[in-house]
């Protein structure tokens, strides 16, 4: 009969269009306990009940597939997956009445990044910088580059998402973990492939003259995940070099006068840094399913024990609970009890957090 009703619901929100703009709507969700250890677990299923129906009423595509051998149907199925995604919520109140968790939630649904950020820990990797300097630019635009290259790393260490796990001179690695056994480097000083569920953050610096005594910094701050999406921000700023000085050229490298330079430089790309960490901090965290259920990111990521995932492909919607955790793995279960993990393998999957 639950089915039945979820069926039934699929169908009438599969007939609303997407919502343009984002809309606050409350759902309802049950979780029955089926025995004394599965009084958590089933209120996760109960908040997922509730926002999966939350999530229908932006819409659903809904695709049949029905085999038939010699005329007979043997298989009748019908594939749901939801267009909308769950911005926010919070949960209006729960109740455990006998075997039977009822949970109402307020929800925010609707396309694309909600305006409030979900718990998220970015797993940072400090690569080195790719520095290009004018030919005709003073001697010291190297020397400049770096100290522009630190300010930004000391950056990225305070923004309070991030925890920032290496600084590295080495770039980030392009070849497959296969082909590191062939590589002399990382034989030799070790790997710096980014961790499960990380982010790779380099700088890409050039400075070139704009005019006869104008210095112009085109600065670039990409920060790549694991599955190679990139994020950039762009900072382009110019200043007059400063007039002849006793030192000379050698003015700029002498304590304040680079400081001076640097920060005269990178004034503003402090709002392009927290603007590039803060669009990916807003994003829930992500992962790809192995064939046991497991996914490359854990606590470390911001995940927690109340934590559910959903599928977040192209085919159905299926959703996931944490039955093991640790700083840097977790291992998940279907809702449902009738598909496997095995057969979820391979799929990315998204997470949101529940409460506990």
């Amino acid at each position: 009969m639950r089915r039945l009703l979820l069926l039934l619901a699929v169908l009438t929100c599969s007939a609303l269009p997407a919502t343009a703009q984002p809309i606050r709507v409350e759902a309802i969700g049950f979780g029955t306990v089926t025995s004394a250890s599965d009084r958590d677990a089933a209120r996760r299923r109960a908040v997922a009940d509730a926002l999966l129906a939350a999530a229908l009423v932006a819409g659903a595509d809904v695709a049949g597939h029905t085999s038939t051998s010699r005329g007979i149907v043997t298989s009748d199925v019908a594939m749901v997956r939801t267009v909308g995604r769950v911005l926010d919520h919070r949960i209006l109140d729960e109740t455990l009445s006998g075997q039977v968790w009822r949970v109402r939630i307020s929800a925010l649904v609707g396309e694309g990044t909600g305006p409030l950020c979900p718990i998220r820990t970015l797993l940072v990797t400090a690569y080195a910088p790719q520095i290009h300097v004018d030919p005709h630019g003073p001697p010291w635009s190297g020397e400049l580059a770096g100290l522009i290259a630190q300010r930004m790393v000391e950056g990225l260490a305070r923004h309070p998402a991030v925890q920032l796990s290496r600084v590295t001179d080495r770039a980030m690695p392009r070849t497959s973990r296969n082909g590191e056994g062939f590589d002399y480097e990382v034989l030799t000083r070790g790997s710096v492939r980014l961790a499960g569920g990380g982010h790779g953050f380099t700088p890409v610096i050039r400075l070139r003259m704009a005019g006869p005594s104008v210095l112009e910094l085109d600065l670039e701050l990409h920060l790549t995940a694991g599955d190679g999406t990139t994020g950039v921000q762009r900072h382009v700023r110019r200043v007059r070099l400063p007039g002849a000085s006793p030192l000379g050229g050698l003015a700029v490298l002498v304590q304040p006068g680079r400081e001076a330079l640097a920060a005269a430089l990178t004034k503003g790309a402090d709002r392009a840094l927290a603007a590039l960490l803060d669009a990916k901090g807003c994003e829930p965290v992500t992962a790809r399913l192995t064939s046991a259920g497991e996914v490359q990111v854990g606590r470390a990521n911001g995940l927690t024990p109340g934590s559910l995932a959903f599928t977040a492909d192209g085919g159905s919607t299926q959703m996931l609970e944490i039955v093991h955790l640790t700083a840097r793995s977790a291992r998940l279960r279907p809702l449902d009890p009738t598909v496997p993990a095995t057969a979820l393998a391979g799929r990315p999957v998204r997470f949101i957090e529940t409460g506990r």
